[in-house]
């Protein structure tokens, strides 16, 4: 099958809700690195079944399953039993900034808190949050302090409207679908005059146009201001030319499988780096990250080993076929389902593809990518690969579709595809569209 560490956590991600808290947030954990040694961390936030982990010593976090991680000390606050609706609490969130709340209702063991100052509730543990003392809050601020650095010059007011134009220039160029702009219009909603200044002026520290789009949807796909600060730090360093090349995996040159059966884990990455600009930027910086490194210490082949034998697979060199493969469910659920709220589904094709091809552009219309599933004609073996636009031509509609194998984006036809050819991308195969992964 075609399908095809430095523990490579840029998946860490970003993707965990800025409120998310967890039963062991603060404690202390040994994890086995991939080359052997043993090292330390603290947890800094759960969702599901993954910790979030920043190690000791390193500008580094990791998302790792529990049996990944090994409790040295729970530094964890219980929430005293004389907690009573009204009363006001303190929640640390993932962005290490502490924030206010007031319980509102309480079912057994769980809480409901209303946050001060959000338009936002939900249901946590008594573990998970303190008692405030009174008079003594902690400042909730999770905005960034006014900046000393020069703010690049232009026609952004430092209100709603400049904010609204740093987004609308980037929607306007196609880098943004539904579910980005549906997280900016619940940005806004949080945001009061002075918060929305402080975001503006903190986004105008990007030099470009560009820049200050890739920044702005960084944040809303999770990433904490300090991270999209040296995100902004770096980009300032390259000519806006680079900056989209390399926040952007929808140009032709993209990530590539590093092992023969890593193509389900290879088309998530390149999901995740469609959704998150940041994500792009640090996996295009790795040298060689668009080609086959035949390296099982490349950067990339330690990420895609680590996801596929998370996921039950076996990682084996490209050509080599003693590996095992992997569907794609569980790591589109875990990684990319949470960002944009949905989960994902096996849809095997038995309708006519012209119905099907309908019901894919819905889904791109709504902002979904779309992964497929083909099977090499005359053969047992399958690919994924990842279909992430499409466009009306004269002749039809197009799809810009990721290939893995390849690592490469290009348009191909539907007519194409309807007589089992993926023309331009592997030319040397004949094709059939076998499953597609809708969301419910």
């Amino acid at each position: 099958m075609k399908q095809l560490l430095r523990p490579f956590v840029y998946i860490q991600l970003l993707l965990l809700p800025i409120f998310t808290v967890a039963q062991t947030v603060g404690t202390k954990v040994s994890i086995l690195g991939v080359d052997g040694k043993t090292y330390t961390g603290i947890v800094q936030a759960i969702t599901g079944n993954m910790y979030k982990v920043k190690y000791d010593g390193y500008d580094y976090t990791a998302l790792l399953a529990k049996n990944q991680i090994t409790i040295i000390e729970n530094n964890t606050a219980a929430a005293p039993s004389t907690a009573l609706p009204g009363t006001k609490v303190n929640i640390k969130g993932i962005d290490g900034k502490i924030y206010s709340a007031v319980i509102k209702e309480i079912n057994g063991d769980k809480y409901k808190i209303k946050y001060d100052g959000y338009n936002n509730e939900e249901w946590i543990l008594k573990t998970q949050f303190t008692i405030a003392n009174s008079g003594n809050s902690p400042t909730n601020n999770n905005v960034p302090a006014q900046q000393n650095a020069t703010v690049a010059q232009g026609n952004i007011t430092p209100d709603v409207n400049g904010l609204k134009a740093i987004f609308e220039f980037g929607r306007q160029k196609g880098w943004a679908g539904q579910p980005h702009i549906n997280k900016f219009n619940a940005f806004l909603n949080i945001l009061n005059a002075e918060d929305t200044k402080k975001v503006v002026v903190f986004l105008q520290t990007a030099t470009t146009a560009s820049a200050r789009f890739f920044a702005l949807k960084s944040l809303l796909t999770g990433d904490s201001y300090p991270v999209v600060q040296k995100f902004i730090e770096q980009l300032n360093q390259h000519p806006e030319s680079y900056q989209q090349e390399n926040c952007l995996v929808t140009t032709h040159r993209s990530i590539i499988q590093q092992w023969e059966f890593s193509c389900s884990v290879t088309a998530v990455q390149t999901y995740l780096a469609d959704l998150s600009p940041r994500y792009a930027w640090e996996v295009k910086q790795i040298p060689n990250y668009f080609a086959d490194a035949h390296d099982p210490h490349h950067p990339m082949a330690e990420q895609q080993k680590l996801l596929l034998e998370k996921y039950g697979g076996v990682a084996s060199p490209r050509g080599d076929y003693s590996g095992k493969s992997i569907a794609i469910n569980g790591a589109l659920d875990e990684l990319v389902g949470p960002i944009l709220g949905v989960k994902f589904y096996t849809q095997k094709i038995t309708e006519p593809l012209p119905v099907v091809f309908g019901k894919i552009r819905s889904l791109m219309d709504r902002g979904i990518d779309v992964p497929l599933l083909i099977n090499f004609m005359g053969t047992d073996a399958n690919h994924f690969l990842l279909a992430m636009r499409y466009r009306q031509t004269g002749n039809g509609y197009q799809y810009l579709i990721y290939d893995p194998w390849d690592g490469v984006c290009d348009y191909v036809n539907e007519s194409s595809i309807l007589q089992n050819s993926l023309s331009p991308l592997l030319t040397q195969w004949k094709i059939r569209l076998d499953y597609y992964y809708p969301v419910q």
